[in-house]
């Protein structure tokens, strides 16, 4: 899955509940991700990160 600034706009809340349901869609597919907030990075558990 690959997603760009998916949380954008969002308040915690809605970020957190989005996040859910994109870590169910998953289901231990990978996920490639970008975003300038490492908290969407955090809201998904995402362990391997590279930054810029």
């Amino acid at each position: 899955m690959i997603l760009d600034e998916p949380f954008t706009g969002l308040d915690a809340a809605a970020r957190d509940a989005c996040a859910e349901v994109v870590l169910d869609l998953l289901d231990g597919r990978t996920l490639l991700l970008a975003a300038h907030d490492a908290t969407d990075a955090h809201a998904l558990d995402i362990s391997d990160t590279i930054t810029f």
